[in-house]
């Protein structure tokens, strides 16, 4: 069986936000499970609320290798569970009460939430380390002294499997009551507090998450949630109407991220919006002026998708249609971009595949950004990240995609004016198929337009490739609907074998830089079978497998 790579997962999140029906937490060898009504609205919404990745769904999966995130609860998230058409059903979820009212009333804390996390993480430590889990978490200083060999070997040979820790949010930083107009002023300060743990290490941290942090801005976040997410959750607060790139705050953050001492902490830039990565990749520049040991922090993105465009062509051309306009008195943006065709399928009746050009996602000069860090993006298994859109007809779109909320000031300069951060000028020089197969089509034409874009945007010397720079980002209990015919952990099992049949058909037709093909090819015209299976070992496990040695060798190598 094949070792798998997650670079970005939820292990026991689910198990900390849920009850089972006799109010007790479930078990560590227990999957989370909706029944009744609840299990008929999971259907509904794609299945989020069952486990994808509970720790009995990773003893039974090839799992070997990934990140675990950890995260505290939103308000946004808290303050509106499930009404539906003026009905309050939250009631039939399993879910915590406790924990959703502390977040919704301000009882709390994000940091006090947090650490609550890493406290049950660590607590079932010893249980997780035995059968038929076999977890081991991984931390910087249990394998200081060891070569690159000895950490390869020892994390390849034997059944372990060995996780990192993430922070999805800066949020998890603030340290004043929940939403209570208190400010947080010194979240570089709990970050220190985190790094300098003995118990436990991180690999990242998202500056933003899914939400507005109204007691403590690091930078604008991207919308995330679209229409039918917000039926199950509901806040304005999801919603992007003010600021501009990074805060004052949220360059302390960075800054004490990525120049600790001994555990610099890389930012993932997965939920900032596009214009606070924009500023963050040219902020990690000029910190690496004075902090020279910075250019070896690769730039990361653990689990997203990409909007087939350029920026340059996507804000030049306009490619997108919007208008300002006020809501309860406040001044908003909201962004429709063009939807765009980026393969096809046999199916006479609904063949056509189209990306999500939401600005969650990478523009084509980010991909190339981040390959010339020597980073790593994951891929996330999210079919709404990839672009599935409706559960019937999804090829018969309007030549526009869903709005989306892009906050007012940076529509102004970027969607208006056409500036970028700190210039005006460019920031960087024969079946019908199931839906099974159209939604890992859509993960096929991703990992192909990535390396289309790289080879194009990159001189790569003798045994690299842009396929040296993806791998798995399931978000596998992160509250996703998974691409179909993959619904937890367990199915990745079943991924090589449809990678090698559909990635040979993404690179046949996918319409964007045709002149330069994602895979090798004999004189006869067939795929190189031994490059196939190759580019499919590195994103399934080789590449995170590298990355990971990276970290545990504290990025001296690369």
């Amino acid at each position: 069986m094949e070792k798998l790579f997650d670079f970005h997962f939820h292990l026991l999140f689910k198990h900390l936000i849920t009850v089972n029906q006799a109010g007790k937490k479930f078990a560590l060898n227990e999957n989370v499970r909706t029944t009744g009504l609840a299990q008929f609205l999971n259907d509904i919404f794609g299945g989020p609320f069952d486990s994808q990745a509970s720790p009995k769904q990773v003893s039974e999966s090839s799992l070997r290798l990934g990140v675990i995130a950890l995260l505290s609860v939103e308000h946004a998230f808290a303050n509106r569970v499930l009404h539906v058409f003026g009905a309050d059903l939250s009631g039939v979820l399993p879910l915590d009460k406790d924990v959703f009212d502390r977040t919704k009333n301000g009882l709390t804390t994000y940091y006090a939430e947090f650490n609550k996390q890493i406290d049950f993480h660590l607590k079932t430590a010893a249980e997780l380390s035995k059968p038929p889990f076999t977890i081991e978490y991984l931390n910087r200083s249990s394998w200081a002294g060891l070569t690159e060999q000895q950490i390869t070997d020892k994390l390849t040979l034997g059944d372990k499997r060995y996780f990192s820790f993430s922070i999805e949010g800066g949020h998890n930083l603030s340290d004043v009551a929940i939403h209570q107009k208190t400010p947080s002023r010194f979240p570089e300060l709990k970050l220190k507090e985190l790094q300098d743990r003995a118990d436990v290490d991180f690999i990242s941290i998202n500056l933003c998450h899914l939400s507005h942090i109204p007691e403590q801005t690091l930078g604008g976040f991207a919308q995330g949630l679209n229409k039918t997410s917000q039926l199950a959750f509901s806040s304005e607060d999801f919603m992007p109407k003010t600021g501009l790139g990074l805060t004052e705050l949220g360059k302390k953050v960075i800054r004490q991220a990525l120049t600790h001492e001994t555990k610099p902490i890389l930012i993932d830039v997965k939920h900032m919006s596009v214009y606070t990565r924009l500023h963050y990749y040219r902020f990690r520049e000029q910190l690496a002026i004075t902090n020279p040991a910075v250019e070896q922090l690769p730039i990361m993105t653990s689990h997203t998708g990409f909007t087939f465009y350029t920026l340059d062509d996507y804000l030049q051309n306009k490619r997108f249609r919007s208008t300002p306009d006020t809501e309860n008195g406040v001044p908003i943006s909201k962004v429709a971009p063009e939807n765009r065709r980026i393969g096809r399928t046999n199916d006479i009746i609904n063949k056509g595949l189209f990306g999500n050009p939401w600005t969650i996602n990478l523009f084509d000069e980010e991909i190339v950004e981040i390959m010339l860090s020597k980073g790593l993006i994951g891929i996330s298994l999210d079919q709404r990240i990839l672009g599935a859109s409706n559960l019937a007809i999804d090829s018969n779109r309007d030549p526009f995609f869903e709005e989306e909320y892009i906050a007012r000031p940076e529509w102004e300069k970027m969607f208006r004016d056409g500036k970028l951060p700190g210039a005006t000028e460019s920031l960087f020089g024969g079946i019908a198929p199931s839906k099974q197969e159209r939604h890992i089509m859509l993960l096929c034409l991703h990992l192909v337009h990535a390396a289309r874009v790289g080879y194009a945007g990159l001189n790569w010397i003798e045994n690299t490739s842009p396929w040296d720079h993806l791998c798995i980002g399931s978000d596998f209990d992160g509250l996703i609907n998974p691409i179909n015919g993959f619904d937890n952990v367990i199915d990745l099992n079943k991924l090589q074998g449809q990678l090698l049949k559909y990635l040979p058909q993404a690179d046949k037709f996918l319409p964007f830089n045709t002149d330069q093909k994602a895979l090798r090819y004999k004189d006869d015209g067939t795929v190189d079978a031994a490059f196939l299976n190759q580019v499919i070992d590195q994103f399934l496990f080789n590449n995170g497998l590298r990355f990971t040695v990276r970290f545990l060798q504290n990025w001296k190598t690369g």
